[in-house]
């Protein structure tokens, strides 16, 4: 069974330099602990998250909130610095598509490689399947990534990034991307995702987003949970779009 489970999850950074003593100091006040001789910063604090399959769970707060590390912590980028972190299905983190990437490798071995990073075998026709997703001319396959323009990245990790379906989806904001044309293509695409994967979980500044999309908010303040707003079962964000261009 797909499930999400934080229980009293903690992650602390550690701070390092003498600046510490003073502007930062004053700055993060009561954030900064001081266990021995090491000071840190607690970005997230004593969270505790139960999901199953059909939640749908935004996170808002303003910057400097913990949403991001939160995704980032739930991904497994991080690890805990105290509590647990249990998760049971396939995980795709939509954190940042330029992690993992080399620019000086050639499109076709970067998609490779992200392929291998997630877990997938990067095969000739899963490849191929990626690459005409991006509707790019076939000749750029060889040259490096270094060559694109910022959108033609885009398409290259956007596609490779979004190739597999996953029951647990981890959003930092709603993607988009530069090309026009393209990011509708992306916008159907990711919609899917959204819909068929059993978790969601999206962090974000869009209110109407998230109550058009989640069944409950969770508001963050300095790394702790302030509260949890369940929303009415929502009108899907893949309904409502397709309703617009009818």
């Amino acid at each position: 069974m797909v499930s999400v489970s934080l229980r009293n999850v903690c992650l602390d950074y550690p701070l390092y330099g003498a600046y510490d003593f003073s502007l930062k100091r004053r700055l993060l006040g009561h954030l900064i602990r001081e266990p021995g001789e090491m000071r840190v910063i607690r970005a997230v604090d004593d969270v505790s998250i139960e999901a199953e399959a059909g939640t749908r769970i935004g996170l808002a707060g303003p910057n400097g909130s913990g949403k991001s590390t939160l995704l980032r912590l739930i991904a497994g980028v991080y690890p805990p610095s105290s509590g647990s972190v249990a998760l049971k299905g396939s995980v795709v983190p939509l954190l940042g598509l330029n992690a993992g990437v080399n620019l000086d490798f050639v499109a076709e071995d970067n998609i490779a490689l992200l392929l291998r990073i997630s877990g997938h075998k990067p095969s000739r026709a899963v490849i191929d399947e990626i690459w005409a997703f991006t509707e790019l001319e076939e000749r750029m396959r060889q040259l490096r990534l270094r060559m694109f323009s910022s959108g033609m990245l885009m398409r290259v990790l956007f596609a490779t990034a979004t190739a597999f379906p996953a029951d647990i989806l981890l959003l930092d904001e709603w993607l988009s991307v530069v090309d026009e044309h393209f990011a509708e293509k992306a916008e159907v695409r990711l919609l899917n995702m959204v819909s068929q994967a059993a978790i969601v979980i999206i962090a974000s500044h869009d209110q109407p987003l998230l109550r058009r999309t989640c069944t409950s908010i969770i508001n963050l303040d300095h790394g702790r949970i302030a509260s949890t707003v369940t929303v009415e079962p929502p009108a899907t964000h893949a309904n409502e779009l397709r309703e617009k261009r009818a």
